[in-house]
């Protein structure tokens, strides 16, 4: 683990609990209902060993018709037990035993006024005993309607958080800087908003179930343990600081563990998408079996990590048990010898036995609760850091109408983060209204980086952009991105039928549908499928060829019906006649719109308006294509390079 990793695991959980209940706390009702359904639970218990306690103190007295407090209509009364003074080979058992309340009887004890047993509470309650399975049977009834309530409720309120979470996360990923997606890889954006909130709510449903479900009617036993004997009671919490150093332990070792799986885990899962992103180069570079190791070494890592915080999960559980089992013996062998010493009936001694017992199962349940928290707490750490993502800075306040199509770049230098030189050095640009306007230059020359500027997906180091002599960053981005229809060269699709992926994020209109797939020179193919416009076209137009894909794109860009389209190498993927098409299509709004076209291919931007060379962030040339040819300079030498 790397020193970063170690001092995320440092980390307190307490501010990530913080941000969970904030998007809990909408729902608290829910939760509340769900509460009172388990403290109905949970007010039932007592009665299960009391009952017990009944049955079999009747059934060993079956001379008696009083039995732990219960008498039957009719019957005799119960005779009095003996009292069984302790041996004096009994004297440090007696010791023990007095300092828990439990005191041999005398001459003077017995007559004087004592403490009212649990018998002779309930002396005056008539219940026959063949009663006792009908209200077991009828106990346990109530008992499960409740439960089901209380948990229905539980993930009620559960499944209304998961939802909250991810719309929060994917919310702040759309308005997320541009530059945080240089980084954040897609396979680890999904993980942390759609698998991330479910994992970790169904951790915390899982331990919030435990808590009410055990913790409640432990809570519930323990008062029915501290009216029968209250000092008893008080001896059997003697192994609770054990307990609570234990689990103290335990849990720092399962935090630290599960901050290890985590980031495990993310890394395993950017390889299977670079696999399946990519798989055409791994194909082509018969790169298969380095993969496979690459997979592998991650996998590993995710099972050493794992295991480890198996490990450490599994720890606590024999240790409290071990613990419990301790103190759990000792308070029996007190309470038997009381029963023997005092004289306590069978059904009295069953009860408390059965209740402290009840109570033991429910606190070793707890004791289990802590570590499905703490990596629900990790892994909520994880994706909840997408909160702190930097939104996009948009201070802009203005909204233009009727926008020309007018830019202008004046003194603009940008340099990227990391770099050691500017992208663009002081350019100044115009591209001019309803004209066509090509950017041309080698790699790195500034071409995308003037289109990065114009979206506001980068702001300038100095100098000003002018949309219709208007600073761009007056403007709100909503409103500076309705001006620009844009086709890449990383054409992007999405898993909706064609015409959902024309008309993305507007109104579907099929007559204005066919006639951008006109333009688009795609109708034809779109009227040969089954569906039609209606036709899925796969994750990013997987089941669609490069050039039907890149000719979807353009239709896009077409419905959108901008004042300013852009097109990055938006022909490349076309054979020959599709491209003069599309062409052809786009000089209809020569005049009605401004074009700016960024093409290596140069026979493509021959009958351009303008070409405006760039070199090292800077415009070197500008003109038409005779005029640039005629100066044979830059343009020129390029254009002899490709004939």
């Amino acid at each position: 683990m790397t020193d970063q990793a170690s001092a995320k695991d440092t980390e307190p959980l307490g501010p990530t609990a913080s941000r969970l209940w904030r998007f809990m706390k909408p729902h608290r009702w829910g939760l509340l209902l769900s509460v009172i359904a388990f403290v109905l639970v949970a007010s039932t218990e007592p009665l299960i060993p009391k009952l017990l306690g009944y049955a079999l103190g009747e059934g060993f007295n079956a001379k008696s018709t009083n039995v732990a407090g219960f008498s039957i209509p009719g019957g005799a009364p119960a005779a009095s037990a003996p009292a069984v003074a302790p041996a004096a080979s009994t004297t440090a058992a007696a010791s023990i035993a007095s300092s828990a309340g439990v005191v041999a009887p005398s001459a003077s004890a017995a007559s004087s006024p004592s403490r009212p047993s649990l018998a002779e509470v309930n002396r005056n309650y008539s219940f026959p005993i063949w009663m006792v399975p009908i209200v077991l049977i009828g106990l346990f009834a109530v008992r499960g309607l409740f439960t089901f309530c209380g948990q229905y409720m539980l993930n009620w309120t559960i499944s209304r958080t998961v939802m909250d979470i991810r719309t929060a996360l994917l919310q702040v990923l759309l308005r997320a800087d541009a530059r945080v997606y240089t980084s954040l890889q897609p396979a680890t954006a999904v993980t942390k908003v759609v698998n991330d909130p479910q994992h970790v709510v169904t951790l915390i449903a899982g331990a919030l179930i435990t808590i009410l479900r055990d913790g409640l009617p432990a809570l519930a036993l323990m008062g029915f343990l501290f009216f029968i004997n209250w000092k008893l009671t008080l001896l059997s919490l003697i192994t609770v600081p054990g307990l609570a150093f234990v689990v103290r332990k335990v849990n720092r070792r399962v935090r630290r563990m599960g901050s290890w799986a985590y980031d495990a885990q993310l890394r395993l899962v950017s390889v299977i998408e670079d696999v399946t992103r990519a798989w055409r180069v791994v194909r082509s570079f018969d790169a298969a079996d380095y993969e496979r190791r690459r997979f592998a070494e991650r996998a590993r890592e995710v099972q050493r990590s794992t295991l480890k915080t198996a490990a450490s999960n599994a720890m606590a559980q024999p240790l409290s048990q071990l613990m419990a089992s301790v103190g759990i013996s000792i308070i029996v062998s007190l309470a038997l010898y009381q029963s023997r010493v005092n004289g306590t009936g069978v059904g009295e001694f069953a009860s408390f036995v059965a209740a402290l017992l009840f109570m033991s199962s429910r606190l070793r349940h707890l004791s289990d609760v802590m570590q499905p928290i703490t990596n629900a707490l990790v892994v909520a750490r994880g994706c909840m850091g997408l909160l702190d993502t930097p939104p996009e800075p948009d201070t802009g306040t203005r909204e233009l109408r009727d926008v020309r199509g007018d830019i202008a770049l004046q003194q603009v230098t940008l340099r990227y983060p990391g770099a050691n030189r500017d992208a663009l050095a002081a350019m100044d640009l115009h591209i001019p209204a309803g004209r066509t306007t090509a950017l041309v230059g080698s790699s790195g020359a500034g071409k995308s980086s003037v289109v990065n500027l114009l979206l506001g997906f980068e702001r300038p180091d100095s100098g000003r952009i002018l949309l219709d002599d208007v600073p761009i960053d007056e403007l709100t981005k909503a409103n500076l991105r309705r001006q620009f229809a844009v086709v890449s060269q990383d054409i992007v699709l999405f898993d909706l039928s064609i015409a959902d992926n024309i008309a993305y994020a507007q109104e579907r209109d099929d007559a204005k549908l066919e006639q951008v797939l006109r333009a688009a020179a795609l109708w034809d193919f779109v009227q040969s499928l089954p569906e039609g416009l209606d036709t899925t076209v796969g994750a990013n137009g997987s089941k669609l060829s490069g050039g039907q894909r890149q000719r979807l794109a353009i239709a896009r860009a077409l419905y959108k019906d901008a004042p300013v389209w852009i097109f990055d190498e938006a022909t490349s993927a076309l054979d020959t006649e599709s491209e003069r098409a599309v062409q052809q299509a786009l000089e209809q709004w020569q005049g009605r719109k401004t074009l700016i076209v960024i093409a290596h291919r140069l026979s493509t931007i021959r009958r351009a308006d303008c070409i405006q060379v760039l070199a090292d962030g800077q415009v070197v040339e500008s003109g038409d294509h005779d005029a640039l040819m005629a100066r044979d300079g830059v343009y020129a030498g390029m254009v002899k390079v490709q004939h």
